[in-house]
């Protein structure tokens, strides 16, 4: 039995992945969007060992940040399906590097992938969401959005924003049965950490003074972040994705939805107890 459609932006490794296959096994038909749909081996495969194989998901290059690929797949699936059940913002990317590293156009990159296109995608969908009056946006945020960490501002403050944002539009739709819903995973091991993940292009705005500290200090935190990272290769990403297979045929889905031990422990704390260990951490790193 078709459950109904479903949109998943990023689709092409991690979670974006996984969801595919979580909401083909609760009987959506899917939308498969990736920027790249070379990339599409991976899905595919997923999809074959699963059981399903690509007959109910439909292959579509779409890039969150161009106007015109949006329009294309928004126009294509209200012409075929009339309204998009369920959509899932998954696409995303992380720009790291401290605040003074980061030029103005690397903090409008990062807000582009990870705010601005969730924003333009997700209005152009409501609309037939509300006329129907049935719905679930999905946006897959981070614990980072609730409790920063250095080394990470523009990506921190671009899930900051979505987190804001979304919990306000809930409050907007939620009387026409259309619920907005915030997925925040902690530490997986997904390409957010790879190929999604872009370094400051040079470190123009500090000087030379900062930029030989920063150094020092981004070593000891990379180092920090792979003890993690082993920590978190345990985790399992398709966590994540049955959060929102459960999300998509909740009757009243809830606004947030921590996931993993990190992001359980951080929602919890709300952030007192994080912001304690980094104050305390990096000023260990810069004294040294």
């Amino acid at each position: 039995m078709q459950r109904g459609t479903a949109l998943v932006t990023g689709s092409s490794s991690g979670f974006g992945l996984r969801t595919c296959v979580a909401l083909c096994a609760r009987g959506f038909k899917v939308y498969a969007s990736m920027r790249d749909l070379e990339r599409a081996g991976p899905l595919r495969a997923a999809l074959k060992a699963s059981g399903f194989g690509s007959s109910r998901v439909t292959f579509v290059a779409l890039d969150v940040t161009d106007p015109a690929q949006r329009e294309a797949v928004v126009e294509r699936i209200l012409a075929t399906d009339g309204a998009v059940d369920v959509l899932v913002n998954n696409a995303g990317q992380m720009f790291t590097g401290f605040a003074e590293e980061q030029t103005q156009a690397e903090l409008r990159a990062q807000f582009e992938t990870n705010f601005f296109g969730v924003v333009a995608l997700t209005l152009a969908l409501v609309p037939a969401m509300r006329e129907r009056r049935h719905g679930r946006v999905i946006n897959v945020s981070s614990i980072a959005g609730r409790n920063a960490i250095p080394a990470h501002s523009a990506y921190c403050a671009s899930k900051f924003a979505l987190e804001g944002w979304s919990e306000s539009l809930r409050y907007e739709l939620i009387a026409y049965n259309v619920f907005v819903s915030l997925v925040e995973p902690g530490m997986f091991p997904t390409q957010i950490f790879g190929r999604n993940q872009v370094q400051p292009a040079s470190a123009a705005g500090s000087s030379q003074g900062a930029r030989s500290i920063h150094a020092r200090v981004r070593t000891a935190l990379e180092q920090d972040t792979r003890f993690m990272q082993t920590i978190m290769s345990f985790a399992d990403p398709d966590q994540v994705a049955r959060v929102i297979g459960k999300i998509a045929l909740a009757p009243r889905p809830r606004l947030r939805y921590p996931v993993g031990v990190d992001a359980w422990l951080g929602s919890l704390t709300l952030g007192t107890v994080t912001q304690a260990w980094w104050e305390a951490r990096i000023t260990q790193l810069f004294q040294r």
